[in-house]
């Protein structure tokens, strides 16, 4: 029996979108990352099938899917191309889901349209350096955040601002006087992640998210689901790394046999898969309980906590069963092992998911 099981149309989404991210996007995965250029051909192409609208509400134009759905598509991306799953996870689940459980009806109306209608969205990740203070929401100021997901072609974002009542998210529309800072990345190089220097003032209350009373119990939940989705795209950095791994080692011989055969090798690939399988189990099981709005915080941390790890040990033991191929960008390895680091750094480290699973349970 199955452990985690899948509906028809979540089957048909799995299948769907692995047989487009392999006819499509597997041929210039390694390009893209090479040159670290935006891919919006792609981009396009995977908006008009709905994956920039997953999430979204029909009534606004999206497909309505729930978040295990959303996992299951940026998992299958991720198998081939992580920035490209990258994009889609942020636009889904660092945009459109805040808008949809916290905007007001007039902001849904607008921003989740532009979003079904195939703009890509951007969310900027707060760090020690960057002024996301209240100086944005006073006249003639400017602030400057150092790292927005998909900022390099996102017409409007999320600004997490450090209000004098707390933390607040505003949507903001970025304007042409803003200056884009685009960064040399370890990984995810095609993603567009980029730093923004706000010189416009646009931010209002009309743009606010979140409520006064109840921003903590927010930003928990929006937290849970961006914990949620990006441990789904490690799992499919695991099983890239496991797959390339598994075919190379059938097909490089030493001492004349494969070197799968090599208990060493072997021992290498059982950890990889059952790193895989567990996160999988984790990743699914949050999503789960996500979707039936379960307040289950401890398990998205969890997951992602466990996912990230297990991306960069699979990474890791694909390179070291490639040898010294490994470290050269004619294989793809390097660039699973790349990915899945910086992905474990993205919007929360190791430590802060530490502090959140030990804030739950002591």
């Amino acid at each position: 029996m199955a452990l985690i099981r899948l509906n028809n149309e979540q089957k048909m989404i799995e299948s769907e979108v692995k047989k487009f991210a392999q006819s499509e996007l597997e041929p210039i995965a390694s390009e893209i990352d090479k040159k670290g250029v935006f891919p919006d051909e792609i981009v396009k192409k995977l908006s008009t099938l709905g994956l920039s609208s997953l999430i979204i509400p029909e009534k606004y134009g999206g497909a309505g899917l729930d978040i295990t759905s959303l996992c299951i598509a940026v998992e299958e991306l991720a198998a081939v191309c992580a920035s490209v799953s990258l994009i889609f996870a942020v636009n889904n689940s660092m945009v459109a889901y805040p808008i949809m459980e916290f905007g007001s009806e007039e902001i849904k109306g607008e921003y989740l349209k532009r979003i079904s209608h195939g703009d890509i969205a951007g969310y900027a990740i707060e760090d020690d350096s960057s002024s996301n203070t209240d100086s944005l929401i006073s006249e003639n100021k400017n602030g400057l955040y150092n790292f927005v997901l998909n900022g390099e072609v996102a017409r409007f974002m999320i600004l997490p601002v450090n209000t004098g009542k707390g933390k607040n998210l505003y949507i903001y529309d970025r304007g042409d006087e803003d200056n884009i800072k685009r960064h040399r990345i370890l990984g995810m190089r095609a993603a567009g992640i980029c730093g923004l220097e706000i010189n416009s003032n646009k931010l209002t209350d009309t743009k606010a998210l979140l409520t006064a009373a109840n921003a903590k119990e927010q930003l928990c939940r929006m937290q849970s689901c961006i914990d949620t989705v990006l441990s789904a795209l490690s799992v499919g950095l695991c099983e890239a790394a496991y797959n390339s791994a598994v075919e190379y080692s059938k097909e490089r011989r030493q001492f004349g046999r494969s070197i799968c055969d090599f208990p060493m090798i072997q021992e290498m690939l059982i950890d990889m898969k059952t790193q895989i399988n567990a996160a999988k189990l984790l990743v699914f099981d949050a999503a789960a309980q996500f979707d039936t709005r379960l307040k289950q915080p401890l398990k998205a941390h969890i997951a992602r906590l466990f996912a990230s790890k297990a991306a960069v040990n699979c990474g890791l033991n694909a390179i070291q069963i490639f040898g010294g191929y490994g470290y050269t960008k004619e294989y793809p390895v390097e660039r699973f092992m790349r990915d899945a680091k910086t992905i474990q750094l993205l919007n929360a480290t190791g430590v802060d998911l530490m502090a959140a699973c030990a804030k739950e349970l002591i």
